[in-house]
């Protein structure tokens, strides 16, 4: 399994929360994050909340309360000069202790180790974290600069924003400044981030994992005493992960010995890892997602897809297939499309965190579905999810690392017969 959806699977299963859509269920005894992706500008009055509704449980909470204590450690502006006190270093070191021993840095730890061939001790590992997130450095004239204040703060450069990938932030940002701030000054208001518009290409809006905005950002300046406004042009973050998540990932990813994939899958969604160390490769600048599509929808070189039969190129066998689709129903299509599966191997397969993908690459995450052996089961797609063209197409099963488990196909002429269950 990719290391990144193992990390994200741990944390999921510690203080990470679900990222999940408008209209999914919620679980408030193990947390959500509602996301509302919408690929557009703001309303008029530019109210909307990307984060739209936030639960986290009282049992996840602690490392929350932990990395916000240090939001308003860091001088703004990313030229002056960062004066830190022991009572901000006994915040990291606090911080520090509490996620080093969570699930998502043993898996992080745990890979560290094994891909380097070398063995990482508890001593060691909180030595890395420290160096790679914590540590000032310089660069371009700027000084003091830190991965922690760039990819979970945020800073300024000019009129924008630089870094700021921390969902968390950001939500407290937007309507729950007070939480952050310990000393008030003259401009301070709960609410000072502005959504300008969304920016999503190839399905994103229907993963709820990572998010991709312009915004404007009444920035506190500490220093000062006021707040300064900054925008965002674009900027995405995942969401639902813990601090020890995010910072597991990017450990991972910059370190130069492990050599992690610069691409990740999680939940069915591909992206691109981006990482910029400092001059002296040792420590983070930057470290965000950028949204490359579906995972059932990756480059296959030449692979053409084809139906049953035979297994296409880039397409991992797996027992579960697609055997049916009414993709042409009486009336309306919208809701009443539907896909059949059937298990054909010995093993009871969950299908819970798996997709259906069609050629234009939208996706419906399939749950609650378990197939004992040579069981089916018909999945009724919902409006707005996978579009099944009566112009021909293609149907992919997707399981939950991101891997391509059948592929179907139709022609125009199969679809033209209305109200006919295609088999394949």
């Amino acid at each position: 399994m990719d290391i990144y959806q193992q990390i994200w699977d741990a944390d999921q299963s510690g203080n990470g929360v679900k990222p999940i859509l408008a209209g999914a269920d919620e679980a408030p005894e193990t947390g959500y994050v509602r996301v509302v992706n919408t690929d557009g500008p703001a309303t008029p009055s530019g109210e909307l909340k990307v984060l739209s509704e936030v639960k986290i449980p009282e049992h996840k909470r602690t490392t929350y309360d932990l990395v916000r204590a240090l939001f308003d450690n860091y001088a703004l502006d990313e030229r002056e000069a960062e004066v830190e006190t022991p009572e901000e270093r006994a915040e990291v070191h606090e911080l520090l202790e509490a996620i080093i021993d969570t699930a998502p840095m043993q898996v992080a730890r745990a890979y560290i180790s094994e891909e380097s061939g070398t063995p990482v001790s508890r001593d060691r590992w909180y030595a890395t974290l420290t160096e790679q997130w914590f540590r000032r450095f310089s660069q371009s004239g700027d000084r003091d600069l830190s991965g922690f204040e760039h990819v979970f703060v945020g800073e300024q450069e000019g009129p924008k924003v630089q870094g700021y990938h921390f969902w968390y932030k950001y939500h407290l940002d937007d309507g729950l400044a007070s939480h952050i701030d310990r000393n008030r000054f003259p401009g301070f208001k709960d609410d000072r981030i502005l959504y300008l518009r969304g920016h999503y290409k190839d399905g994103q809006e229907q993963f709820p994992e990572s998010v991709t905005v312009s915004y404007r950002w009444d920035a506190p300046d500490y220093d000062a005493g006021r707040t300064r406004p900054l925008t965002k042009p674009i900027g995405g973050f995942f969401v639902g992960c813990s601090v020890e998540g995010l910072m597991a990932m990017g450990a991972v990813r910059a370190h130069r010995g492990a050599r992690a994939p610069k691409e990740a899958v999680i939940n069915g969604a591909r992206y691109d890892m981006k990482l910029f160390l400092d001059q002296s490769q040792r420590f983070v600048r930057t470290f965000y997602p950028v949204y490359l599509g579906p995972a059932g929808n990756q480059p296959t070189g030449s692979a053409t897809p084809h139906g049953g039969g035979g297994q296409a190129p880039g397409v991992v066998s797996g027992s579960v297939k697609i055997v049916a689709a009414l993709v042409n129903p009486m009336g309306h299509d919208d809701g009443e499309e539907t896909v059949t599966l059937v298990n054909t191997g010995i093993d009871t397969v969950s299908l819970d965190g798996w997709f259906l993908v069609d050629k234009m690459r939208n996706r419906f995450g399939i749950k609650d579905v378990t197939l004992a052996p040579g069981m089916a089961t018909t999945v009724l797609l919902p409006r707005h999810s996978v579009q099944l063209s009566n112009k021909g197409g293609e149907i992919r099963l997707v399981d939950r690392a991101g891997s391509t488990t059948h592929l179907v196909t139709y022609s125009k002429a199969q679809a033209d017969r209305q109200g006919e269950t295609i088999i394949f």
